[in-house]
């Protein structure tokens, strides 16, 4: 049996490991982070303002067996050296969307090469390609692999 001492403790690694893996689920970390698979598919949002310096609108469409993230940059996003952390947040705010590898990649793509397009889009099926800045981005667009969602810019 165990003591008030070793009741507090266990009480608090039971809190401790309850809230690690909450923050784990909620911050998209773990091992289900990064796989298109794992990830469940987030609801139709239609277009929406985001409130944000670098984010004019965006929206979300479900395709069933796939899901394409949809933004317009306002014009401090599209000059060279914008704020790409904090504009992926405000995306991140803007619309609800599981937090693969892949979307932040093609993002950042956009970010670098295609920063004038009036229209960004990342598809979540297309595969991780943490390479992308040295798989000739001139000629895949942001848009590696193939994908049902289809021309994004």
């Amino acid at each position: 049996m165990l003591g008030s001492t070793g009741t507090a403790r266990a009480t608090k690694r039971f809190a401790l490991v309850a809230v690690t893996t909450l923050a784990v689920t909620l911050l998209g970390a773990g091992p289900a982070a990064g796989q298109a698979q794992a990830a469940p598919l987030p609801p139709d949002q239609g277009w929406r303002s985001c409130g944000s310096l670098l984010i004019n609108k965006a929206s979300v469409d479900n395709r069933g067996d796939m899901f394409k993230v949809n933004m317009v940059p306002s014009h401090a996003l599209r000059v060279p050296h914008p704020s790409v952390g904090a504009a992926w947040g405000d995306l991140r705010n803007c619309v609800t969307f599981p937090n693969l590898d892949t979307l932040r990649q093609q993002f950042d793509c956009h970010a670098a090469f295609g920063r004038k397009e009036p229209e960004w889009n990342m598809e979540s099926d297309r595969f991780s390609n943490p390479d992308w800045k040295t798989d000739n981005p001139t000629r895949h667009k942001c848009n590696w692999g193939s994908s049902d969602g289809g021309g994004s810019s």
